[in-house]
């Protein structure tokens, strides 16, 4: 017996009631994406910040290519954690896109597209940042690994591959989708509030002490996380009413 039949046999034989029901692996996603956001914020926000906290490199990657060579394993693993956040970070916008393009889908789909497009930058941000400062020190020297990065930032290839798709995508879809989650009170507001500061923190402004822009990432992402997988169907499919967030 399908669907189909079941909600005939409930509605009677003149009408049709249809039955809300959880396709197939929905669960499975809808945990997958509560789990992404959460490890995301942990291996980019969370390590962002120890990394803050432990490396004396002055706001400057080649000063923190210098301090890793002297420090290896931390630099390394902190470095690979960066480049493992952006299995996750994808599956994590995707996730909220799904819950926000039922109420905002304009600018869901603006958002979705601009952040896409900026995390593809930001992956190849992270990809040389990784060549230069975790593989090249060994291989090359520091000085020349410095020079390396100095010659990534200057090579036309990188700002367009790189710089720029994620200081204009990554800034502008982010705000985005927050601002659809607070405009469909799909989402609870306050971590969409911690995850505009933290953009515009990390892109405008300096490290305020022990304290850094992606403390308010690892919280975003964490309490969005918690609050993704405790969702019922009907919140993650669209077809509750707005929430008093």
């Amino acid at each position: 017996m399908t669907a189909q039949d079941v909600a005939a046999a409930v509605a009677g034989p003149n009408e049709t009631q249809v039955l809300p029901t959880r396709p197939p692996l929905s669960r499975a996603a809808q945990l997958a994406v509560a789990a992404s956001l959460i490890l995301a914020g942990f291996l980019n926000g969370g390590t962002q910040f120890v990394g803050h906290l432990v490396i004396d490199d002055g706001g400057d990657f080649g000063d923190q290519i210098r301090w890793g060579a002297e420090h290896p394993v931390f630099h390394g693993v902190e470095q690979f954690a960066l480049l493992a956040s952006m299995l996750f970070l994808p599956v994590a916008v995707l996730g909220l896109a799904q819950v926000t393009r039922h109420r905002a889908p304009r600018l869901t789909a603006v958002g979705i597209l601009l952040t896409l497009w900026g995390f593809w930058g930001f992956h190849n941000i992270l990809a040389l940042g990784y060549t230069a400062g975790t593989i090249a020190p060994p291989a090359l020297g520091v000085d020349a690994a410095v020079r390396l990065n100095d010659a990534f930032l200057e090579h036309p290839g990188a700002v367009f591959g790189a710089l720029v798709p994620h200081l204009l995508g990554s800034l502008l879809g982010l705000i985005l989708l927050a601002a659809a989650g607070w405009r469909g009170r799909s989402l609870p507001r306050i971590p969409l509030v911690l995850l505009v500061a933290f953009l515009l923190w990390d892109f405008l402004l300096p490290p305020v002490g022990p304290f850094e822009a992606h403390l308010l990432l690892l919280v975003s992402f964490g309490w969005l996380g918690v609050h993704v997988a405790r969702m019922s169907w009907r919140e993650w499919s669209g077809t509750a009413e707005p929430g008093t967030y």
